[in-house]
This record gives structure tokens, C-alpha cells and sequence, in this order.
């Protein structure tokens, strides 16, 4: 089997089933870290991602930011399926499921990236720490 050189620019890549689902499982587990990293720090989880990937895959070679955007691409596909699976209640655009959209859409049926945060409780903490520190100042 030839090597896959996914590195090179502006080149498309058929992600095999087995990278993906290996994606899919290094997402799962990177998941807590994703929660408390924010986005703009998260290159180095991609790379990590990536890296796994290509140590499981070695005939495949993703770059962290083709793991990124396939991840999106995942997800993306799992929320259109599920929609058009549903009926579409909400009258969202849709389009027609690719066969990774089918093919990995129960693995990611739990939805394990949806996280619900307590913004109440985050600003309550943070205009308790503004309160404090006035009173400190005055």
C-alpha cells in the first residue's frame, strides 16, 4: 500500500475508516482537555491527535489541521443525518449524507462533545472577583 502524504498543500484526502475511527476514539479521549483549553490554544491537542494517527496509521499521515476540519466534517454530518433522520422539526438546510455521515454516526450518537457549562456560575465567580477586587482598591 502506497504512503499516504497527506502533508502536502491543498491536497485532498480520502481519510481511510480506520483513521477515523481512530480520530473519533483520540477525540473521545482528548475530550476534557478540549473542554478546558481554549480554542485558540487547542493546536497542540490536534497535533497530538494527528500524531497518534499517523503512530496507529503509518501509511497514513494527517496534519493536525486535516484532523480538525474532518472532525468538524464528522460532526457536521452526524447533526445533518440526525436531522433528516428526525424529520428535520426545526426546517434546517440539509444535504444528502456522505457514507462517512452514515457510517459514524452511531459512533458519535452519544454526542460526547456537547458540553454544558454553567455560565451563571462563571460569571457569578467573575463578578464576585471584580466586587472583591474594587473593595481591595477603594
Amino acid at each position: 500500500m502506497a504512503h499516504l502524504n497527506a502533508r502536502l498543500a491543498n491536497f485532498y484526502i480520502q481519510w481511510p475508516d480506520d483513521a477515523t475511527r481512530t480520530l473519533i476514539e483520540c477525540r473521545r479521549v482528548a475530550q476534557p482537555n478540549f473542554c478546558s483549553t481554549p480554542i485558540h490554544s487547542q493546536k497542540r491537542l490536534w497535533r497530538v491527535i494527528a500524531r497518534d494517527i499517523n503512530n496507529t496509521h503509518a501509511v497514513f499521515a494527517p496534519t493536525r489541521r486535516q484532523c480538525r476540519n474532518k472532525w468538524n466534517a464528522l460532526k457536521s454530518g452526524y447533526e445533518n443525518l440526525k436531522r433528516l433522520l428526525n424529520g428535520n422539526p426545526d426546517g434546517f438546510p440539509t444535504h444528502t449524507p456522505t457514507l462517512h455521515d452514515e457510517r459514524f454516526h452511531e459512533e458519535l450518537s452519544d454526542e460526547f462533545w456537547l458540553v454544558e457549562r454553567n455560565y451563571l456560575l462563571f460569571n457569578g465567580i467573575f463578578h464576585l472577583f471584580i466586587f472583591i477586587l474594587f473593595i481591595l482598591i477603594n
